[in-house]
């Protein structure tokens, strides 16, 4: 659960509000000297916000986004800095009609990359808006940039669109709320806002093309799906046919307890030892079941960023561990430093990867290597015990080299394949994990862990290679080709491997990720804001899966509509 703390500055002598001011300078540094590139980056990585009243949305220890206000003064208002005077009396003073005495300034509102989807905007923008109306304000002013200005809207901001301006790399409007009106106005709102706060606590994914087909295929079929890495092909044949002959009994036959034969089919098909195999309902089971089993309170544990966001999430909301980011840059394409990688996990109790990477597209090549490196004690003992490895994409590649054989060698491996995505089994949710480990942590895996049909489908898929052999080739083709076609729209793509790629918006446009995504599905496609996914991710970064031919094609209309329409 996330609390809410408020307080003011001067600060307070307070050990908590201290800690808190810290993370809001460091803060401040990552998103507006480092991402949004408007200051100047410092040795100290430190960015002091000027403003008088602060409310910071605390996820236990961290910082997950803070806001900060100016009450009414004599001096100039910070938008006077960047706004002309003829300007701000034709938006933001004229709405609040000289009431320069009882009016509010929002000074920043700021969130970390890695709570970014999680509605903690909304949430700060209402806690300060009943923080001004308590303390008699009328009106409250700010300046908001661009890929947030539906946020504002939905709680009756008025935002100033034809008097935007670029500052650094992202696009501002004066923008004005009276907190009275919206709190009358948008109660239903600020309600669903307030009420829905255990929604923080869950991993923000894609997946939002079911809240507006909700359970009717009809609306489903008239969307592109593209923010989840679901398989534009079916499954292999052989599935299929099982699934409908046996339908019936998959509905109401219990499968065997223990998926026994499913593990033997992994064993035999993999090359590894039954006693190494665990199964259960997708990857995040696993994870979900394994890691605050392997890990705790004090664990110190090395995690790549940008990486598939669910690992990070564990760590901290889950077991509340120490985690670290081996933060993977843009400039050299994501890739890994191998020598840096492994003196840094050597250092701590566990390390995560996800090989090829989610959602940079980049397989490391030298992973087998790093693994032996991380656990030589040769010369000097290692603290690393845990190397949990996510391989989710890796059968997307021919001649990629699986972890898995190392685990007969290697007891501190972990091997972790999920069947959704290379096997489009994403709706029977099958996944499994290889490690020495698996006597201990089966125990934690309940019974009937895997449904009949998934298991079914899951043996079959297994015994039928070259069908998805061929499936793979054909996403390969289809990657390139709107590769090709986005790089035309002056799109920087990363090259990708498996059945998604990263992209960065075009520089000339106005949009942020979040405009984009915004503008995109209002157009019936769903595609991935990969901002929240790494620190190293700017505002400008989207994800697009891998669909069908014509499924690509009514993606690249509407990104060539949504460029034209800013």
């Amino acid at each position: 659960m996330k609390e809410f703390v408020v307080f003011n500055y001067p600060l307070p002598k307070d050990i908590e509000i201290q800690n808190i001011w810290e993370q809001i300078s460091s803060l401040r540094h990552e998103v507006y000297a480092t991402e949004l590139q408007q200051y100047d980056i410092n040795i100290e990585q430190q960015l002091e916000d000027p403003g008088r009243n602060f409310i910071a949305c605390m996820a236990g220890n961290k910082l997950a986004g803070y806001i900060s206000l100016n009450p009414p003064t004599d001096k100039p208002f910070r938008v006077s800095k960047y706004f002309s005077q003829e300007t701000l009396d034709q938006t933001v003073y004229s709405q609040s009609e000289g009431r320069h005495s009882s009016t509010y300034e929002v000074r920043a509102l700021t969130v970390a990359p890695e709570f970014r989807g999680q509605q903690i905007s909304s949430k700060l923008m209402v806690f300060a808006l009943q923080f001004v109306h308590q303390h008699d304000g009328t009106d409250i002013i700010a300046m908001g940039h661009s890929g947030v200005v539906e946020l504002y809207k939905k709680i009756g901001v008025s935002v100033f669109e034809e008097h935007g301006v670029q500052y650094g790399k992202t696009h501002y409007y004066p923008m004005h709320l009276n907190p009275q009106k919206a709190l009358s106005t948008h109660a239903n709102r600020i309600t669903q806002l307030q009420s829905n706060e255990a929604e923080d606590d869950v991993c923000y994914h894609g997946g939002k093309s079911w809240d507006a087909s909700k359970f009717d295929f009809k609306v489903r079929d008239s969307l592109v799906v593209a923010d989840v890495l679901d398989s534009p092909f079916p499954p292999c044949p052989e599935a299929l046919q099982v699934l409908r002959e046996q339908l019936e009994r998959c509905c109401q036959e219990s499968p065997p307890t223990q998926c026994e034969e499913l593990i033997e089919t992994i064993a035999h098909v993999r090359g590894v030892q039954t006693k190494h195999v665990a199964v259960s309902s997708g990857s995040s089971s696993l994870m979900f079941s394994f890691l605050p089993q392997l890990l705790n309170a004090k664990s110190r544990v090395l995690v790549l960023s940008p990486m598939y966001g669910e690992y990070s999430h564990i760590l901290t909301h889950v077991i509340g561990c120490e985690m670290t980011n081996f933060v993977l840059h843009r400039e050299n394409g994501f890739k890994i430093n191998v020598d840096e990688l492994v003196q840094q996990s050597r250092l701590h109790d566990a390390v995560i990867f996800v090989n090829p990477n989610s959602p940079t597209g980049v397989y490391c090549e030298e992973m087998s290597e790093i693994i032996h490196r991380i656990q030589d004690e040769s010369v000097l003992p290692s603290r690393c015990k845990m190397i949990w490895v996510d391989e989710t994409y890796i059968d997307y590649m021919p001649d990629a080299q699986s972890l898995e054989p190392l685990v007969a060698t290697c007891p501190s491996l972990i091997v972790c394949k999920s069947m959704s995505k290379c096997y489009a089994l994403s709706g029977l949710r099958v996944a499994y994990a290889v490690s020495q480990k698996m006597t201990e942590l089966r125990r934690f895996i309940p019974p009937w862990a895997v449904s009949l049909p998934g298991q079914l489908a899951a043996v079959a898929a297994l015994n039928n290679p070259s069908y998805y052999n061929q499936q793979y080739s054909i996403i390969h083709q289809q990657r390139k080709i709107l590769t090709q076609k986005l790089q035309q729209e002056n799109f920087d793509v990363l090259p990708g491997v498996a059945n998604f790629i990263l992209t960065f918006l075009p520089e000339d446009t106005h949009h942020t990720s979040s405009s984009f995504i915004e503008a995109c599905k209002e157009k019936g496609v769903f595609i991935r804001d990969a901002q929240n996914m790494g620190v190293s991710l700017g505002n400008n970064s989207v994800r697009f899966a891998i669909r069908t031919h014509e499924e690509n094609e009514r993606i690249l209309e509407c990104v060539q509509q949504v460029l034209a329409q800013q």
